[in-house]
């Protein structure tokens, strides 16, 4: 057995529609032949009591159980027996067989429960299952003033069902048919739609084929389709630009990489290669040369380490270290560490905390994350101007505001400060031993505290960056 085959969407399809196409379809169709039989023996059964009690009442006025020879009436029993198939007999109270339309019990006796039930005052109408006719028995009664309270005797009136039963079965034979031809048009519109639904599928699957071999920039769908179809075409198109995005800013990464860890190489190359080239080089010379490749080699040495802790935030991203730290003395000591830096350049550092501030939080990757900001707002600063660090807090977040009179940074590139390796200013960056790589790891640290950076800033006025970090990592986990 093909199982795989049974799995088909196609065949699931084809199953589940007929299942449910044929399924109220014929139990319809049954219903109606039920209540139409049903209807007819009930209609039948009416008939035949309406015409019992209409003869009853001629027996009764004319004294036909003491005068069973009156022909007009014995004819009248007869012709009604015949128009229903059935058969009309008589008893007297004495369980006596007066009339038999069929002519063959009269004068014999009737012992049975429904004979004495109906001396006894007690009407009978149904249908007789085994015998496949309708019975009414009906009592009658003494014509006079004691109509109501003699019983005399009582005509039993059997009808036959046989044309019932061919109508019925015609009926059955009918929906049948019926139910046939809605098998044949259900399972036609199924096997249409299934062919137009897996049709769609089977040509993004063709298409998706064709791209993994090569992508030849078409849609992965041509013209309409079915919605569902279109929103999966969509979707995969979208994880396909996502997925060429992230090839593109790999090969970036490594192409930027590349040259980054080139040019302090070169650098080193072209300086080393002088001295040597020189026989007799000055002191002065010897000592700027070898100045300048120390520098060299500290900046070579600073991007190695800015890429192996971006490596790390990848790596291990969700192994937080997680513990109480309070944020105030953690923004004291970064602030105390880098003032010998701004001091250099005249730069003035405050901190204005509005409350004492205690967090769950990765002590070592937010001290990373505090110590980028604030080293760019005083490397990308102007002498003598000014760094702001400020900490508020809500019941949910705590929030760290880095505010400077630098440069600042153009709107058009704001978007794009935290990609690895981008530089506003590429030539004050080297100047200054930036790698491009300390807003990507601040952004990679404070996400994996489930928060948030952003920055707001105007050139030649300054930037402001603003970190808001979970007070309690647990809670925004769950």
């Amino acid at each position: 057995m093909n199982f795989k085959a049974m799995r088909s969407m196609r065949v699931c399809l084809i199953f589940t529609l007929l299942l449910f196409g044929m399924l109220p379809v014929y139990v319809l169709m049954n219903l109606l032949v039920l209540q139409h039989r049903q209807y007819e023996y009930e209609t039948r059964i009416q008939q035949v009591r309406e015409i019992g009690r209409n003869l009853t009442g001629k027996i009764e006025q004319n004294g036909y159980l003491e005068n069973p020879s009156q022909a007009e009436l014995s004819a009248e029993l007869s012709a009604m027996a015949e128009a229903f198939d059935g058969r009309i007999f008589l008893i007297n109270r004495d369980l006596v067989m007066v009339k038999d339309t069929a002519g063959r019990e009269e004068g014999r006796t009737l012992i049975s429960g429904e004979a004495i039930r109906a001396l006894g005052g007690t009407e009978y109408a149904g249908y007789e299952k085994a015998s496949e006719t309708v019975k009414v028995i009906l009592p009658l009664h003494l014509s006079g003033e004691d109509k109501e309270t003699q019983v005399i005797g009582a005509l039993f009136f059997y009808s036959g069902t046989e044309t019932l039963a061919t109508e019925h079965r015609r009926l059955g034979e009918n929906a049948a048919l019926l139910l046939v031809g809605s098998f044949v048009m259900i399972l036609t519109v199924t096997l249409v739609v299934s062919r137009m639904l897996t049709r769609s599928l089977r040509t993004l699957s063709a298409r998706i084929d064709s791209i993994t071999e090569s992508n030849d920039g078409r849609s992965l769908l041509e013209g309409r389709s079915f919605y569902e179809v279109e929103q999966i075409a969509e979707a995969f198109e979208r994880m396909m630009q996502r997925m060429a995005a992230t090839e593109k800013s790999r090969q970036e990464f490594v192409s930027n990489v590349s040259h980054e860890l080139k040019t302090p190489l070169t650098a080193i190359k072209v300086l080393s290669d002088s001295l040597v080239l020189e026989p007799d080089v000055p002191i002065e010379m010897y000592q700027e040369f070898i100045a300048d490749i120390n520098s060299e080699i500290d900046r070579e040495a600073k991007i190695v380490n800015d890429l192996l802790s971006l490596v790390k935030l990848d790596k291990t991203e969700g192994e937080m270290n997680l513990g109480e730290v309070n944020i105030n003395k953690l923004l004291e000591t970064i602030l105390r560490r880098l003032k010998p830096l701004a001091l250099k350049r005249g730069i003035e550092m405050t901190l204005e905390s509005y409350r004492t501030v205690v967090a769950q939080v990765d002590e070592v990757k937010l001290s990373l994350v505090f110590t980028n900001l604030i080293e760019n707002a005083i490397k990308y600063n102007r002498d003598g101007g000014r760094v702001m660090v400020s900490l508020n807090s809500d019941h949910r977040y705590f929030y760290v505001r880095v505010e400077d009179t630098g440069i600042g940074i153009p709107e058009e590139e704001q978007g794009m400060i935290f990609e690895r390796f981008y530089r506003v200013d590429k030539a004050r960056s080297r100047e200054n031993g930036g790698s491009g790589l300390g807003l990507s790891i601040t952004k990679s640290a404070v996400q994996m505290h489930r928060g948030a950076v952003k920055v707001q800033s105007v050139p030649g006025v300054g930037s402001i960056f603003t970190v808001r970090i979970p007070l309690s990592f647990a809670l925004v986990v769950q």
